[in-house]
């Protein structure tokens, strides 16, 4: 979960120059995107096009710290470039920290905004989307056990940053197997690793023998999990499965996650994400030998957490509940409730 963590809460170093085998630049900008949490965004120049891959949260200082690092590009390692000369924007997922910039991005260039199919609703009808996930996370967190207070008090805390942004039309889509190309139709020999999870629509970006894990994988915590329930194509049995595409890679030399520092072995990486989750299944499963509500499970593997880091703690319990659940290791215990009422508390015990 990445709530609580400390290494996404402090700046690194910022900008970095990394050269992929064929020759190609990726530049690493890390940056404050929201209050006290760091993000990264990168730049690819391949000697003709500029290529952005996400584009922090557009809240105000998010965006000055975007410009102010691309002048740092330009003071570091002499290269210019600016926002107007970006010539393409992708965006790897569907989450506020890597795509919330997108229309401070586009008040300087027209590059066109390529994103995967799974997350396009997210950015061209927002407004929408906004409305059915609040919908489904009340109804996740009524079944989770929380009192009507507690439920209030997290979805304000939900709903209220996401008014400052609106929908912003798509150009093109990401799809794995599919070149990705530029205005023009030219290939930018850039592969596609569709990685669902952590996000529906996620993906991996492959530049020679350089990965852009998003945040698919990440140099020292587990990305945050939220149950299937709340959107399709999330939760942890998709991801896990996806962890698997980033493992059977070869080649690779360098991972660069969307927050946090350089991955230098994505697949021991991604064997060490395996097994915290083997770790988390293995507590819950203990736990429920008496029946459980996912706010007692939450508790059990986070503690007492505080702010919206409650709502992170829920959702990751939530993940890893219904990934037992699914698979028969969990069964819900008060079937009475569940067949009288609506959206009761569910209270889990070991099948």
């Amino acid at each position: 979960m990445r709530a609580g963590t400390s290494s996404a809460k402090k700046q690194l170093e910022s900008p970095r120059r990394f050269v992929t085998s064929a020759g190609r630049v990726v530049y690493a900008l890390n940056f404050e995107v929201f209050p006290n949490f760091f993000g990264n965004v990168y730049l690819i120049d391949d000697g003709d096009r500029r290529i952005l891959v996400d584009c922090g949260s557009g809240m105000d200082f998010s965006n000055e710290n975007l410009v102010r690092g691309m002048t740092s590009i330009q003071d570091r390692f002499g290269a210019r470039v600016g926002l107007a000369d970006i010539d393409v924007i992708l965006i790897t997922h569907g989450h506020m920290d890597h795509f919330g910039g997108l229309q401070f991005v586009r008040s300087h260039t027209d590059a066109p905004v390529g994103i995967h199919v799974l997350d396009r609703r997210v950015l061209t009808h927002y407004e929408e989307r906004v409305v059915v996930a609040s919908q489904q996370l009340r109804v996740f967190l009524q079944r989770a056990g929380l009192s009507t207070g507690k439920r209030e008090q997290l979805m304000t805390m939900y709903t209220a940053p996401k008014a400052r942004y609106g929908s912003v039309p798509v150009q093109f889509l990401l799809e794995e197997g599919q070149p990705v190309r530029d205005g023009n139709g030219a290939d930018l020999g850039i592969e596609v690793l569709h990685v669902p999870g952590h996000c529906p629509g996620q993906v991996c970006l492959r530049i020679d023998d350089v990965l852009l894990t998003a945040d698919h994988v990440l140099a020292r915590i587990t990305p945050h999990q939220s149950p299937e329930s709340l959107t399709l194509n999330m939760g942890l049995g998709h991801y896990l499965d996806a962890l698997g595409k980033v493992e059977e890679l070869d080649g690779v030399r360098v991972g660069l996650g969307g927050h946090e520092e350089p991955i230098e072995d994505v697949t021991a990486r991604v064997g060490e994400i395996r097994e915290s989750h083997d770790k988390r299944l293995n507590v819950i499963m203990d736990t429920c030998r008496a029946p459980q509500t996912t706010a007692d499970i939450s508790r059990r593997l986070f503690g007492a957490v505080r702010g919206y880091t409650v709502l992170l703690a829920l959702e990751e319990a939530g993940a890893h509940v219904e990934y037992l659940y699914q698979r028969g290791e969990l069964v819900a215990e008060n079937l009475g409730e569940l067949e009288s009422e609506q959206d009761p508390v569910v209270r889990y015990v070991r099948a």
